[in-house]
């Protein structure tokens, strides 16, 4: 099957990433040698929608599947490391436990530096995955950092 630009919004969705999100990813996952910066949120926009009236760049259709499988193995990643942050977390005195998740990269990155270049949004997904899973009797707040 090709890649089109409806499939590749769709899966980029099912990942529960932006466009810029995606950029992101890509600049970690597939650097391009000659340009390191992430793919803008507006090139991704064009490649979804075909603006330019092209089909999706062939460098774009041919890698895409593989950038997305392994974003989607990282996530899987992610939402283990999350279960496990969970369960190291203590409650409060009103038997409350608190999760920071983040809404800056420069935030996520500082917390996390190993992870510096993937998007915030992919830790928080895999916290809200975890606490959607875990059955500890526990009530959990999300507490956003900035």
């Amino acid at each position: 099957m090709t890649l089109t630009g409806i499939e590749l919004e769709t899966r980029r969705r099912l990942l529960g990433l932006s466009q810029q999100d995606l950029g992101l990813c890509m600049a970690v996952i597939a650097p391009r040698d000659d340009d390191p910066r992430p793919v803008s949120q507006n090139t991704i926009s064009k490649w979804e929608e075909g603006r330019s009236g092209l089909p999706l760049p062939g460098w774009v259709a041919k890698t895409m599947p593989l950038i997305l499988d392994r974003i989607a193995r990282m996530q899987e990643a992610l939402d283990e490391r999350a279960m496990e942050y969970l369960e190291s977390l203590e409650p409060d005195d009103g038997d409350v436990v608190h999760v920071p998740a983040y809404r800056s990269y420069q935030a996520f990155w500082k917390a996390a530096p190993r992870l510096k270049g993937w998007p915030y949004a992919m830790w928080n997904t895999a916290l809200v995955h975890a606490v959607d899973a875990i059955d500890d009797g526990r009530d959990y707040m999300l507490d956003a950092v900035r």
